[in-house]
């Protein structure tokens, strides 16, 4: 059920804030495989486990419950996951932007967008942009608006849950539309971003509680796994219409291989980040980084000593 705005809208432009550390940061995230400092930071079954994934590779706390904007209280950080539409154009949902007691507006004055492949969970591109324009007045709009038939970018929903004494609870929060995002020019070009099946998807987590290991196909349609040496095999002919495929893990199982999902994808649909060697790149992505070792992009790129703000 949707309720109306609790907070106005500003009626002007957000003043544009920058870091130069922040930037230096998001120029380095794309291509950067989230799954591993997401298993790190939290649990297999966290919804918000990817989000967190993010805070912790920029240097921030994992899991952070202030309703300041995430970087220095200047900037929102804000996680899209992405995939390619069978007519080519980039899907997304919609997006939690706040609890309903804290601003909308002032979390989205000035945000870091930061998108991923929804299959890869791979960074495709970010974005640092303020609430200007028309896409602002775009989005002030929702407040005249009917919450249920005046199709809102930005709405609260009251998400209902019942608990285990039969109570329903309602925990309110922002959210904003997905067309939004589409419409204000926000999301990336399809270089990195994979279609997404979301029926197969929903199965294997179902069946194994995690989502599945990844495989990049460096040989057409089998291959030994380098995570167990097992025999891994797929369709050659959906990798190449789709970037990416299921794949079967054969006996002999070693690690967790026998009680995880597995996928390939192309090599040729990666982007490769500047911050990682190939080698790197190749055991982030198949989760075959040593437990306690597992690699953090704010150890890499140097703080600069003027941030520029």
């Amino acid at each position: 059920m949707r309720l109306p705005l609790r907070h106005p809208p500003p009626g002007s432009d957000a003043p544009r804030r920058r870091c130069a550390h922040l930037e230096a940061l998001a120029e380095a995230l794309v291509g950067v495989p989230l799954g591993p400092a997401a298993a790190f930071t939290s649990s297999a079954r966290s919804r918000g486990r990817h989000g967190n994934a993010l805070q912790w590779h920029l240097g921030l706390a994992a899991h952070d419950n202030e309703g300041a904007p995430d970087w220095e209280g200047r900037i929102e950080i804000k996680l899209v996951s992405v995939w390619l539409r069978p007519g080519g154009q980039i899907g997304c949902d919609k997006l939690k932007v706040c609890d309903v007691a804290i601003d909308p507006w002032a979390k989205l004055a000035n945000v870091l967008w930061v998108f991923a492949d929804r299959t890869t969970r791979i960074v495709v591109g970010c974005r640092i942009w303020s609430l200007q324009g028309e896409p602002r007045e775009r989005l002030e709009s929702s407040w005249r608006a009917d919450p249920h038939f005046g199709e809102p970018p930005l709405f609260v929903e009251a998400r209902e849950q019942r608990g285990s004494d039969g109570v329903v609870k309602r925990a309110p929060a922002y959210y904003l539309a997905a067309r939004w995002l589409a419409e204000a020019g926000l999301l990336p070009p399809a270089m990195g971003i994979l279609p997404f099946d979301q029926r197969w998807w929903r199965d294997v987590r179902a069946e194994h509680g995690r989502d599945p290991v990844t495989h990049v196909a460096t040989a057409p349609q089998r291959q030994p796994c380098r995570r167990c040496h097992g025999p891994l095999q797929w369709e050659q002919a959906s990798l190449e219409r789709d970037g990416w495929a299921p794949a079967r893990h054969g006996m002999p199982h070693g690690g967790d291989c026998g009680i995880r999902a597995h996928l390939v994808v192309s090599p040729q649909r990666l982007i490769v980040p500047t911050c990682l060697t190939p080698r790197e790149l190749l055991a982030a992505i198949e989760d075959r980084e040593p437990p306690g070792s597992i690699w953090r992009l704010s150890d890499h790129v140097p703080e600069p000593s003027d941030h520029e703000h």
